[in-house]
């Protein structure tokens, strides 16, 4: 068994502990629309079309990583929208998650497409109501992992709505895997990437992996699952060791159920696809998220 601390492989653009960081726990209350580790709601009232439901200046909508909770998710949505209320004062700044109904988040919708369809349709579905509603309002489309790639395909999505979009941000982008049998739309004119990597110690996901894995798939998941069984959960905070504890159900579970599509993946040199390391997960602690809500106020700034 490899030691904890030795970069892991794990299934899907789903959660892992970044086991050698601890992760700052927020306890103020953002909004009494959201939990604050696992969702955010902030565009429901206009969605809804509630009597008034204020326009923000800057909606920004968040597509999570694969077996997230909620529809932002512990590990790097919700700090993410925390570093954003930090960073934005002066800011009217409106989060929200793709409809956790729309988007399941699951497996089969990050290996058999290539970052789920029904997540795109719902972003982009979100994006163009917010805007007919609230013409004034810049937005901005984020996601992490699986998100990342629903978030790029969401740029077919936007029809008019694409003219208020000035950010697509991605966190651990794995389009690079994707592309060679992915047509993702390109990025409108006027749309700023701004895109977030780990390349020190590295993500596999957007940069070359340093590991090699059993080619085996049933071999491949029994291991995964062995190492999940043996995680030090000491650094998590309460939501990300419930997401360790489901996770220790679903990521066998489904992933013996695309075990077809991972022999597959082997044999056509796409293993690459299903590799997790903790680096992927870092995002959300070592400052990643601080950084981009930085750079997503200054290009909000910018843009007015």
């Amino acid at each position: 068994m490899w030691a904890i601390l030795r970069p892991v492989v794990l299934f899907g653009l789903a959660t892992f502990l970044p086991i050698a960081l601890t992760s700052p726990v927020l306890t103020r209350t953002v909004s009494n629309r959201r939990d604050s580790a696992v969702s955010g709601n902030e565009w429901n009232p206009v969605l809804e079309d509630e009597n008034g439901a204020e326009c923000s200046d800057l909606a920004v909508i968040f597509a999570r990583g694969t077996f997230d909770k909620g529809n932002l998710g512990p590990w790097v949505g919700g700090p993410f929208h925390d570093a954003l209320v930090t960073k934005s004062a002066g800011i009217k700044v409106a989060v929200q998650g793709v409809s956790s109904e729309d988007y399941p988040a699951d497996l089969a919708g990050y290996v058999e497409d290539g970052g789920s369809k029904g997540c795109a349709e719902s972003l982009g579905r979100a994006v163009q109501t917010y805007v007919s509603r609230c013409a004034s309002s810049k937005v901005a489309i984020w996601g992490w992992s699986q998100g990342a790639l629903c978030a790029h395909k969401s740029l077919g999505k936007l029809g008019g709505a694409v003219s208020n979009v000035i950010a697509l941000g991605v966190f651990g982008d794995p389009i690079s895997v994707w592309q060679d049998s992915v047509n993702y739309p390109a990025i409108p004119q006027g749309i700023e990437l701004l895109t977030y990597c780990e390349k020190t110690t590295p993500d596999p996901l957007c940069t070359n992996p340093t590991e090699d894995f059993p080619r085996d798939p049933i071999a491949f998941i029994d291991r995964i699952k062995a190492i999940w069984e043996e995680v030090d959960e000491t650094h998590m905070n309460d939501a990300q060791r419930e997401a360790v504890q489901d996770l220790l159900v679903e990521l066998p579970k489904q992933a013996l159920g695309q075990v077809g599509q991972l022999a597959t993946d082997v044999l056509e040199g796409h293993l690459r696809r299903w590799m997790l390391t903790p680096e992927h997960f870092w995002y959300g602690i070592d400052g990643k998220v601080s950084t981009a809500a930085d750079d997503l106020v200054r290009v909000y700034q910018e843009s007015i």
